[in-house]
């Protein structure tokens, strides 16, 4: 089940290393977010103590670098399973931020053939199959970079070879269990334990609204098309201005994600570092929430949320529930209010049966989405965070990431 969603924000007051968490009520926005780690951990600087108020983070990504270590400290990685040492600052050879070395190249002997989520139903052996059809001089899947340049089906397209033939998943690596499910990008960044023992609940919600910290400039809002900027009022209040498809969640690899969070009384533009417990809020032994023990996620403020407990982050997740705000996403996708799902929880409460049948129920719904981030976002939901209704997490603010 699922607790939606007004936005709050909340206020964090810096003391010594520390921060505390006040908490106010705001008016509403939207967040998510994620973050993903490969090779060594090192420490992060800032503990979050809460005593009261919650936050989400908005999406951002940590994608591989080819350089190791920076000269600012923070997050450092070589390859998609390099080194990452964390000193308060997240950054690649550089005074901040990640890089992107792009294509393949980092990834330290892992081969794998994981399928794009789009055609999840089918082997990897369709796109070599698909190019033999192809005429000369057609553009060939297996050299397109949405698909082998993601970390798709490498073996099958010649990309690589499994040193164990099989041609598998990747390995997961690092911290975290990695769900049974492989991104094809490495298990990522290597992020420290969150040892904070304070534990928030994360639930889920996409109203389509000008995010609140778009504002002041931290956030960006766009137009109806989720892409093109907008600084307009929100869409939510008659307005031009919309949520942007690319704080949609994502994945840098098998157990770290980016992502967008609302919070009471938020301080706009921070970042959490997340790492999940295995447990669900409302049910301990909720399946999806297991398979994300041990999974970390980057995230970023970019709404408040008055109906926002004080113990809660709100995600941002595409699919996730349209809360008070019913009538902005019909009109923004062209969808009943029925296609959503209901308007606290979304495709994942509306789906019903065993597990797998839900999970199946939402990658269905997904598709109903406008294609690209937004789309990708919601089947991020079902793949990496395995459909988790209302996970826990352990959380600690850190610097945000250049690439969120």
């Amino acid at each position: 089940m699922l607790v939606l969603k007004k936005r709050h924000g909340f206020g964090l007051a810096l003391i010594g290393v520390g921060f505390v968490l006040q908490l106010s009520s705001c008016d509403s926005g939207n967040g998510n977010g994620n973050g993903n780690t490969a090779g060594a951990a090192g420490s992060a600087a800032g503990a979050l103590v809460g005593t009261a108020g919650k936050a989400n983070a908005g999406s951002s990504g940590m994608s591989t670098g080819a350089g190791a270590g920076g000269s600012g400290g923070g997050l450092a990685m070589a390859g998609a399973s390099g080194a990452l040492a964390a000193a308060g600052a997240l950054s690649s050879g550089g005074s901040g931020g990640v890089s992107d070395s792009g294509g393949t190249a980092g990834m330290a002997g892992a081969c794998t053939d994981v399928q794009n989520p789009d055609h999840a139903g089918e082997p990897c052996s369709i796109w070599p199959d698909y190019d033999a059809t192809k005429g000369a001089g057609m553009a060939k899947d297996c050299d397109a970079s949405w698909l082998t340049g993601a970390g798709y089906c490498l073996e099958s397209c010649g990309k690589c070879k499994s040193s164990t033939g099989s041609g598998g998943g990747s390995s997961t690596g690092g911290n975290g269990s990695g769900g049974g499910f492989s991104t094809g990008l490495g298990p990522g960044p290597a992020l420290p334990d969150v040892t904070s023992g304070t534990v928030h609940w994360a639930s889920r919600y996409w109203d389509c609204c000008k995010p609140h910290c778009s504002t002041n400039g931290n956030i960006p809002s766009c137009g109806s098309d989720g892409v093109s900027k907008n600084s307009g009022t929100s869409a939510c209040s008659g307005g031009s201005a919309y949520t942007c498809y690319n704080q949609a969640p994502r994945a840098i690899g098998d157990n770290v994600s980016y992502g967008y969070v609302a919070v009471p009384n938020p301080s706009c533009g921070s970042c959490y570092h997340l790492q999940f417990t295995g447990q669900g809020q409302f049910s301990a032994t909720d399946p999806g929430s297991k398979a994300l023990a041990g999974k970390h996620m980057i995230v970023k403020i970019s709404n408040t949320g008055g109906d926002v407990a004080s113990n809660q982050f709100d995600l941002m997740i595409p699919g996730g529930g349209v809360g008070q705000n019913a009538n902005t996403c019909t009109g923004e996708w062209k969808l009943s209010s029925s296609d959503l799902g209901p308007t606290q929880g979304g495709f994942l409460t509306g789906c019903t049966g065993t597990y797998a049948a839900k999970r199946d129920c939402v990658r269905q719904k997904c598709m109903l989405l406008p294609d690209g981030d937004l789309r990708k976002g919601c089947i991020w939901f079902v793949d990496w965070y395995a459909a988790a209704d209302n996970p826990t997490f352990h959380y600690e603010s850190i610097q945000c990431p250049s690439d969120i």
